[in-house]
């Protein structure tokens, strides 16, 4: 068994007001030039939190605006921008895509390490040594894993407060797909004497245990603008401990059904629409029908109904597809590289068929 441990960032810390040691934690790692990536909308919201840093002007830094969406070419970019100016440090501070897009174009280029300020908690990109990769029409290519891990994580949960309430909500249902997708192999005989896959199962029941008793509270303390410990506790459950689940199991945690029917249903148009935590919402409630854990999904429905995420590919506005693409669909899924390496037995036509049970299931349960 091949088991590679890639735990996290080398530094991190959540925290409110840590952004005000921004400018110290730079220079004693010996940064003296920054590459600052940045989306727009959540630029507006971070900017008053950076207010030091930009200000300081040591280290100086250069600003260039992402194109928002983690492409080869956009990683290409960023890393022939980082030689230019010579910086010795790429910044993100966005959603999960940009960060994937900073810790890439990092690696690519010797003597240059990331730093990440995550505006949002909707999924683990700030703390995982991957990336994942889409085309220019948001097509999922898969993730690539990467050699270096971040240097720098910070994580202020008063600038997490000021993002909008659905990511938050996609980041619960990314983070307790954790535990679903992992468990079936996580508990297998031959996996409970190694202390990392142990840990690895360990951190997906907290991911699990945490949601559930926490998430629909912080999405309410989200809502209302009160910072709270739950609030906080289901932040970093998002970012740092569903991170860990993949990190220290490697492939035998890092994704099966639910995350391979969220990389293929990005071939549809429609899907597009939704955040990537929302579709693998929806790919967990396919895992859970292929399993035959029909009880499971009857108490997630509730959880799902709660937060507003999609059960079925009528809640993804994919309900008009034909048995045929369902079909095609499902035998995209199967041979996704993923799932095909994480050692999860599945069938094109156990899948078609859990597929389009589930959907008459929650068409009768909410007729209901």
């Amino acid at each position: 068994m091949s088991l590679i441990v890639r735990t996290g960032p080398q530094e991190y810390e959540c925290q409110i007001g840590v952004l005000s040691t921004l400018n110290e934690r730079l220079i004693s790692h010996g940064y003296k030039k920054v590459l600052l990536i940045h989306g727009e909308a959540s630029w507006r919201v971070a900017q008053p939190y950076l207010s030091n840093f930009l200000e300081n002007g040591t280290p100086s830094s250069t600003l260039s605006l992402f194109n928002g969406e983690c492409t080869y070419a956009e990683v290409d970019r960023i890393a022939l921008l980082a030689q230019e100016i010579g910086a010795d440090v790429i910044m993100g501070v966005g959603g999960g895509k940009l960060c994937d897009t900073v810790k890439y174009a990092a690696v690519k280029v010797t003597g240059i390490q990331s730093v990440l300020i995550p505006t949002l908690a909707s999924n683990c990109a700030p703390w995982t040594p991957l990336s994942v990769m889409y085309n220019e029409e948001d097509v999922c290519l898969g993730f690539d894993i990467h050699n270096e891990q971040v240097s720098i994580l910070l994580i202020d949960p008063e600038l997490i407060m000021g993002s909008p309430v659905k990511y938050f909500t996609a980041g619960i249902a990314d983070t307790l797909a954790k535990w679903y997708e992992s468990d079936m192999i996580l508990s297998q005989p031959e996996h409970q004497a190694n202390a990392f896959l142990l840990m690895a199962r360990a951190a997906a029941l907290n991911c699990r245990d945490s949601i559930v008793q926490s998430g629909v509270q912080a999405v309410s303390d989200l809502r209302s603008q009160l910072l709270t410990p739950a609030f906080i506790q289901i932040v970093e459950t998002i970012i740092a401990i569903s991170g860990l689940v993949g990190g220290l199991g490697d492939q035998f945690a890092r994704t099966t059904i639910g995350h391979a029917v969220h990389d293929k249903i990005t071939i549809f148009p429609e899907s597009h629409d939704y955040l990537h935590g929302e579709k693998v919402a929806y790919g967990v409630m396919v895992q859970l029908a292929f399993e035959g854990k029909w009880s499971e999904i009857d108490q997630l429905m509730m959880f799902y109904d709660e937060l507003v995420l999609p059960k079925s590919l009528v809640d993804l506005k994919l309900g008009h597809l034909t048995e045929q693409q369902v079909a095609d669909f499902a035998n995209e899924i199967v041979h996704d590289n993923a799932l095909v390496s994480s050692g999860y037995v599945v069938t094109q036509e156990g899948l078609c068929q859990a597929m389009n049970t589930l959907e008459t299931y929650i068409k009768v349960k909410s007729a209901g």
